[in-house]
Order: C-alpha cells, then structure tokens, then sequence
C-alpha cells in the first residue's frame, strides 16, 4: 500500500492491472448465524417443519458444511463474519476459517443468553440459548464460553422491568469484563436497549423499532463505545419465506454471480410444499398478500433512528441476521446496504461501516477493515463507485482474502 512510485514491488510478484476499477477493503457482514439456514428448517419456533427436515439432522449439517457459506460469503465480497449467537460448535469456526486460505475471518459468540424457559430449536447435546435463572448461571456461561475463545457474549432480549432479573444480568456483564470479553445485546425496544447499554453493551445488534432513541440513549451508546448495527431488513425476510411457504411468491433472490449455495437455492425453492401448513392460517394468508416486497421491507421507525444514531457520532455496522429465514448468507449484505442509503447515510460512510467498524466490532480493526500496510490483504474490486451509490457495491468482480484474489463468478463452482 501506498503511492505510486512510493511501493517496492518484490521480484517475482504477480502484477495485475486493476486499471479502471475501484477498490474497498473487504465487506463484513457483523451478524450473521451458522446455525441457521435461510429457512425454516432451522427456525422451527416460526414455522414447525421438523417432520420433513427434522432439526436434528440440521444442525448436524450446519456444524459440518460451513464451506458453502464460506464460499457465499466471498462471492459476495465478504471477508469476514461476525456469528452473533448460535451453538457452542460455531466458536470453532474461528480457528478453522483463520487457516482456511477460502473463508472469510469468523467471529462468534456461541449460545444466547435469555430470559425466555427454552427454545424450539435447542437441542439434548447443544443449546442456542441459556436461561438466565441466577446469577451463577450467568457467570459459568461467561466462564465457559470465554474458554472455548467466544468473541462476544449476547444477551437475547432482557427482562428490564424486574429488578431480580436485572441483578443477574449485572452479575453476567461483570464477568465479561473481568474475562476481558465484550457484551453484545438483541434489545429492540428503548427500555430494553438503555437497560443493554447501562450494563456495558458493545455491540447492539438491531434497531431500536417502538419508538425514537433519545438523549439517554445517546449519551449511553457514546459512553460505551459501543457499535449499532440496525438490521433493516431481516423482519421483512420472514414475511418473503412464509410468502414463498404459501405458494404467494418465490423468496427473491437478486444473485448474477451464483453465489447462492444449491443446497440453499433447493430448500427456498421447493418452499411451496409447505402451503397447507397449519401456520399458514387463513389471517396469516391474507397478511401474507398484502405485503409488497417493494414498499414493506423495512419499517420508518427504523430508518429514523438509524439517520438520528449516524448524526450522533455513533459508529454503525452493517450486519444482516443471515441465516434468518428470508435472509441468506452472503447475498442479503447489498440489500442491506442499500436500505441504509435510503435512511440518509451517505455511500461512502457505508463502506467505512461496512469495513473498517465491521472489523473493530469483532474485535479485529488491527488486522482488517482498512487498507493499510501491515494488515491482512483483504480486498473487492468493483467495475463502479461504490462511493457515488452503494448499489455498485453489486458491480463486484473479484474479492481477495487473505492476499489471494479470487474471481467471484467461480468461488462456489470450485
């Protein structure tokens, strides 16, 4: 890196001539889950389809293929991913894909912790969410996540009006810091969020969608440091896999360079088996019909907050949820994206929050995010500004990872 004439370039070095083009560092997508597939197989609380995919079976395949999502990820220009909440197995997915010369960096922060008695898709030998029943649960999981090497403990959602629950919460948060570990926090109402951030939260990974943020709020994220990632999207995504379910409309995916995986492409598109569902009541038919996946995609609330959250000098990231039943891995980053531009944040801010505060949020700014001498070379290559529009992020040719260029159009086909 640096100016022309300024660079020795070693002997023996391949050149290739990017002339024409535009170069970002490489995109992070800040929550994303392995454990989940993109469909309801791996979400049986919204829709229960165990008997065709029995959840088992699942997530057993989702802990043992993470190449395809590897391989989607790259595609799509993204070098690395933050696992926001998932089983304990998904924090192995660091080591493993930091020596994979074909994945992107992982981050993961292994099962949730939760005020709600269970979950669906918990499993005898694995669980995705902890229930916080006292103060001494909250401090073994810390204990034993941060020894598995969890970057990042979440809280999924908090019981904020109960002071005994809170006392455990605050109990939970102390032995993150002294495991030097970092707070991460699902909480999309203010109440849920202020309680999030006056425990320490670093990373807050949705919007906050009842009302606007205020003064508090503000002055609480800045204190913290902490990063919003408001996940515009990921809600609409659902309502376009139960569409699809219904047999209304296919999920749609906008994918010219094939980086959708075919297992992932076979479940969507066979969704329609499920159209006699017994979720798929006759009120949810009719909800289902009226929704216009041009007009109801995101919410005004959301995009408010994140306009009054960029304007406050908070740092933003851009996470998707992937793995989300309508949201899929890798692709859904430039819808994403794109639904920020439309909350007012100007494009070249998205490419800082979509690199550089991506990485400093998985804790790995020293090592990628920007494009400096001495990090890792992780980098896309575009045919078109994505400074004047971030839509030209989808212009996207080539991605390098870890100093190895690859040509999106052949990353899942190799």
């Amino acid at each position: 890196m640096g100016k022309d004439g300024e660079c020795s370039v070693p002997l023996g070095a391949e050149v290739i001539n990017a002339e024409g083009k535009f170069i970002t560092p490489g995109l992070v997508d800040a929550h994303m889950h392995f454990f989940q597939t993109g469909f309801f197989d791996s979400r049986p609380d919204a829709m229960d389809i165990t008997d065709v995919y029995p959840f088992a079976e699942v997530a057993a395949y989702q802990k043992q293929n993470p190449q395809r999502y590897y391989n989607s990820y790259l595609c799509s220009g993204i070098t690395a991913v933050y696992d926001v909440g998932g089983m304990s197995w998904s924090i192995d997915f660091q080591e493993e894909a930091e020596n994979n010369p074909k994945a992107p960096h992982v981050a993961a922060a292994g099962p949730l912790i939760t005020p709600v008695p269970g979950a669906p898709f918990d499993l005898p030998s694995g669980k995705v969410l902890v229930t916080l029943d006292s103060e001494e649960t909250g401090v073994k999981t810390v204990q034993y996540l941060s020894a598995l090497g969890s970057t990042g403990i979440k809280f999924w959602t908090f019981d904020e009006d109960s002071d005994e629950y809170m006392q455990r919460v605050e109990a939970t948060a102390d032995e993150i810091r002294r495991q030097g570990n970092q707070m991460i926090s699902h909480a999309t109402t203010l109440d849920q969020a202020k309680a999030a951030l006056r425990n320490g939260t670093r990373l807050l990974v949705h919007s906050v969608q009842n009302t606007e943020v205020d003064d508090e709020f503000i002055k609480l994220a800045k204190e913290n440091g902490t990063y919003y990632n408001p996940t515009l999207i990921v809600s609409a995504g659902y309502m376009l896999a139960f569409r699809a379910a219904a047999d209304i409309a296919p999920i749609p995916v906008t994918d010219p360079n094939g980086c959708v995986d075919s297992k992932t492409m076979d479940l969507i598109t066979s969704a329609s088996q499920f159209q006699d569902h017994s979720r798929l009541s006759g009120n949810m038919k009719n909800r289902l019909q009226s929704f216009n996946s041009e007009t109801d995609m995101t919410r005004e609330m959301l995009l408010t907050n994140l306009k009054k959250v960029y304007e406050a000098g908070i740092p933003i990231v851009v996470g998707t949820d992937a793995g989300n039943p309508g949201t899929l891995h890798g692709v859904s980053i430039f819808d994403e994206m794109e639904y920020m531009q439309q909350a007012g944040i100007p494009a070249k801010e998205l490419i800082v929050m979509a690199t550089k505060n991506g990485a400093e949020s998985m804790r790995r700014g020293d090592d990628f995010g920007t494009l400096v001498s001495g990090k890792l070379a992780n980098l896309i290559l575009l045919e078109e500004n994505p400074a004047e529009d971030i839509s030209n992020m989808r212009s996207l040719t080539h991605v390098m990872i870890k100093g190895k260029l690859m040509d999106v159009g052949e990353i899942q086909t190799e």
